[in-house]
């Protein structure tokens, strides 16, 4: 609830659940990342897939006033969200460039990925009447996108000192995090400044080379070159098995309200199914969340070894059994709630400790960031105040507020 000289509701059109996003926690993690670059870096941030759910619109402002210098989005349907919301900053686009969308990307003042020989030729020909900026993706190893060295450094050559095609950037995608696999990242890297060194020696020079990630930001340091291109550190987390060299704050709470208490007693069951039996008589109280908003749900991945197989027949197992491995769905306060029964589509039920837990009372709910449903709310705070709101019809409204948030 609000905290002033009396309590305030958020607004009641956003309905009893809602993603609480510190817009003061974006700003507070892109100057920590700044501190680990050189002046010279820059920094871009990744506001791809809405800004890894955040929202793309409010992260990139917010990234930018802490001294973001660029932003990363995969298609261009993302960055012109930005632009419609009035975000000036130069926006690179990850997808590669498709000759129908020149017009677009010169209007918008986008930056364009050309990402294979075939679309190079293609642009080639276009007869372009305005000068369209570029980024070379080169592919080192990944073999998902990217143009093979050789192509790269002819391309370069074919265009070099062209009005209408200022190649600005060149970069590449590495496949794996050091951690994992450093000596194919530095296979990678060596790839790529063989093309970097060919380019020079033929005195083409190409302002901005890039070709970290968070992860390759946190252990390659020789590797910063002259951008990063930064994403999970900006939100708030590490890199699965990273050390925190910074401090960082989570920007992300998910939220709901309790919208109904009962009783149930033993021999009752719970949910869908009625696959959960109660054995002793409990306080339940229900969440208007479920799988509709991607809670309780994981990406499902193939295992790599037999170990990872056993892993996941032990967590079957335990799901079979109303366990669920792993933190805690739900918490009240700081107070872990176990789910009870099957997790609905958009209500879920879960077990309350006390009387004081009731109808009204506010829990927060785990969710994946990058699954979160576009339909919960989005509600920015900055200085412990709300200064906007998105709801799910794309509705976006800045409001003023007295009083703190908390």
């Amino acid at each position: 609830m609000y905290k002033g000289e009396k309590d305030m509701a958020l607004p009641s059109f956003i309905g009893p659940r809602w993603v609480e996003i510190d817009l003061d926690a974006v700003k507070f993690n892109v100057a920590q990342i700044k501190k680990l670059l050189s002046p010279e870096t820059k920094l871009m941030a990744v506001v791809k897939a809405d800004g890894y759910g955040f929202g793309a619109v409010e992260v990139s402002k917010a990234a930018l006033e802490a001294g973001a210098d660029m932003l990363g989005v995969t298609t261009i349907d993302e960055g012109l969200e930005l632009r419609e919301m009035e975000v000036e900053a130069p926006i690179l686009v990850f997808t590669p460039f498709m000759p129908e969308e020149k017009d677009v990307f010169i209007n918008y003042n986008f930056t364009a990925t050309v990402g294979s020989y075939a679309a190079a030729e293609t642009l080639l020909k276009e007869n372009l009447e305005h000068s369209l900026k570029v980024h070379i993706k080169v592919n080192t190893g990944m073999n998902r996108l990217g143009m093979e060295p050789k192509e790269a450094v002819e391309f370069v050559s074919r265009v070099y000192g062209n009005p209408f095609i200022e190649v600005e950037g060149i970069y590449t995608h590495f496949a794996v995090t050091p951690r994992k696999n450093r000596n194919f990242v530095e296979k990678q890297f060596k790839t790529f400044m063989e093309v970097v060194s060919s380019l020079e020696d033929k005195g083409y020079s190409i302002p901005i080379k890039h070709v970290c990630s968070s992860a390759a930001l946190l252990d390659m340091p020789h590797m910063h070159m002259d951008m990063v291109r930064v994403g999970t550190l900006i939100y708030g987390q590490y890199p699965f098995g990273y050390e925190k060299i910074i401090p960082l704050k989570d920007p992300w709470k998910v939220k709901a309200k309790i919208i109904h208490v009962k009783k149930v007693f033993p021999g009752e069951k719970i949910g869908y199914g009625g696959d959960f039996t109660v054995k002793k008589a409990v306080r339940i109280g229900i969440i208007p969340v479920g799988y509709a908003d991607s809670f309780g749900t994981a990406p499902e991945m193939n295992p790599k070894n037999f170990l990872d197989l056993l892993k996941m027949i032990i967590k079957k197992i335990f799901a079979y059994f109303g366990i669920r491995a792993g933190m805690p769905l739900v918490k009240l306060a700081d107070l872990p709630l176990r789910v009870l029964g099957r997790i609905g589509m958009q209500f879920t039920a879960v077990e309350l400790p006390d009387e004081n837990a009731d109808v009204g009372s506010i829990v927060s709910v785990f969710i994946r960031r990058t699954n979160s449903s576009s339909r919960l709310p989005r509600v920015y705070i900055s200085e412990k105040r709300v200064i906007g709101i998105r709801v799910p019809w794309g509705k976006r409204s800045c409001i003023q507020r007295q009083g703190e948030y908390s």
